[in-house]
């Protein structure tokens, strides 16, 4: 970290908005990428990057890097939970019996503290859902979302691909129909 950011930081920590909004701007990026993988129900993309850049908010003005975690690795899981539990929330309203089981699985998820061991298992899931969504797409899908996770959009990735961007807008489509089942595991 820069000389220049943890001045920021310290700022931040202290309240200076300007401090705030301009870390809030430099790592935007975070936010954007790692809403991609996620889909509110009844709102768009840009609800989920809303609920997102409230994680990057409460990271940039919680983070300590006495704690020897680095600043994007420490947002990346706030703004994952943020995101997370905006979605709980919202299929908690429409659905009322999945409620009482959310709440209890969230004060599970988000406690302080998880251990080594816990960490462990959910990279051992991560990676049993990666082969197992390998499996659901097609090369050709595979190849898109990994363009599109990484931030660019079907004309870029068209462009990329030497495709028609009508071929990506399927595909896209495609991929979102075939793991459709995967937000209600998530």
């Amino acid at each position: 970290m820069t000389e220049y950011e943890t001045k920021l930081f310290e700022d931040a920590r202290r309240g200076d908005s300007a401090a705030i909004d301009e870390l809030l701007s430099i790592h935007k990026h975070l936010v954007v990428t790692i809403s991609r993988k996620y889909f509110l129900m009844g709102g768009d993309s840009e609800d989920v990057i809303q609920e997102g850049m409230i994680g990057l908010f409460k990271a940039i003005t919680t983070y300590n890097s006495s704690k020897g975690a680095t600043f994007a690795g420490y947002a990346i899981r706030l703004i994952e939970r943020e995101i997370i539990s905006a979605i709980r929330h919202e299929n908690s309203l429409r659905q009322h019996i999945l409620h009482e089981s959310v709440l209890l699985n969230t004060e599970e998820e988000f406690a302080e503290g998880e251990s080594p061991e816990d960490d462990y298992i959910d990279e051992e899931s991560i990676t049993e859902l990666t082969h197992e969504i390998n499996d659901k797409l097609s090369d050709f899908e595979r190849e898109v979302v990994e363009y599109y996770l990484k931030g660019y959009n079907y004309i870029d990735i068209a462009k990329i691909l030497n495709k028609p961007s009508k071929a990506i807008d399927n595909a896209l489509t495609r991929i979102k129909n075939k793991l459709s089942y995967l937000k209600e595991r998530l």
